[in-house]
């Protein structure tokens, strides 16, 4: 899910969105919501957190000027998983779901192939309640029904991937986004992350042939190009780059991240709700070989040569 500060970014792109327009926005939402100096400062600061006031006004506006790309009836659903997802209903919870994913099943049969947005909305709503079982059968060692369970999951993904890309060449001028095309291939990517116990995952060879099969690390760029505030999205491929010992794509998401904020230079620098670089162990690589203080130090006067001259 998008942070506040991309969704701050994202709505000030839009054309003729100023300061004095976006300000103007809030106010007719809650003329008390945000300060015009603090909602700069939650734009220029990854690691700020919001408070539950900011990030309520912010995802109002942005969902209304970003609504979900899918037919409203299947984007409930999807809703409606995440809500059964986060109940207490342990019991009940696996049957439930099952219930769900039976009626979802049906809807997608009697549903026609050019409705592309129905049925990219739908795979995606099967796929994710088929990664949601990976990790426990991972726990289970069930390593045969993760296999399956792993197959599902990717086959509704490409589904998706497929469906939208479809919709993209119908309706030219109502393309869904990079970004929303960006998340199914990590989610691919993250079924086979999940496939693999914590400690094993930097070093398992399936996982590692299919980052460099995919075209994951293209995709990132392609996102990033789009909508150039994704830090989140460069830190993932700076992440995979050095699982790979890949120093050309390295030293190339590492120069996206600091261009999207200088303070990554830092690799103790923590944005919000994430660890820094310097405390994981994907990134181990990377920092022993690349990411050097000499390496860093040269990073730093530049970026401090860029300032001097903007000044």
């Amino acid at each position: 899910m998008s942070s506040i500060y991309n969704k701050i970014h994202r709505l000030k792109r839009q054309l003729g969105w100023s300061w004095e327009h976006f300000h103007d926005e809030i106010n007719s939402i809650d003329p008390d919501g945000i300060s015009p100096k603090l909602l700069q400062n939650y734009y220029r600061s990854p690691h700020k957190k919001p408070t539950p006031h900011v990030a309520q006004i912010i995802e109002f506006l942005h969902h209304e000027c970003f609504p979900a790309p899918f037919p409203e009836e299947y984007d409930r659903l999807m809703h409606l998983y995440r809500g059964l997802r986060m109940s207490r209903r342990y019991l009940t919870k696996e049957n439930d779901t099952k219930n769900l994913q039976r009626h979802v099943e049906k809807q997608l049969e009697e549903m026609a192939e050019n409705e592309c947005l129905g049925r990219a909305c739908l795979h995606w709503l099967l796929g994710n309640i088929e990664f949601d079982r990976i990790a426990p059968l991972v726990e289970k060692e069930a390593y045969e029904a993760l296999e399956s369970t792993k197959q599902l999951a990717l086959g509704h993904y490409r589904e998706v991937i497929s469906a939208l890309e479809a919709h993209n060449h119908l309706y030219p001028d109502e393309r869904v986004t990079t970004y929303h095309l960006y998340r199914v291939h990590y989610n691919m990517l993250a079924c086979y992350l999940n496939a693999v116990t914590e400690k094993n995952r930097s070093h398992d060879a399936v996982t590692l042939q299919y980052i460099r099969d995919s075209g994951y690390l293209e995709r990132c760029k392609e996102a990033i190009a789009e909508e150039p505030f994704q830090w989140s999205i460069a830190l993932n491929g700076l992440r995979f780059s050095s699982l790979l010992e890949d120093e050309a794509s390295v030293k190339s998401f590492f120069d996206l991240l600091i261009a999207i904020h200088p303070r990554f230079v830092d690799l103790s620098y923590e944005p919000y709700n994430q660890l820094s670089i310097s405390v994981m162990e994907d990134y181990r690589w990377a920092i022993k070989n690349i990411l050097t203080p000499a390496y860093l130090s040269l990073l730093k006067k530049r970026l401090n040569s860029k300032m001097i001259t903007k000044k």
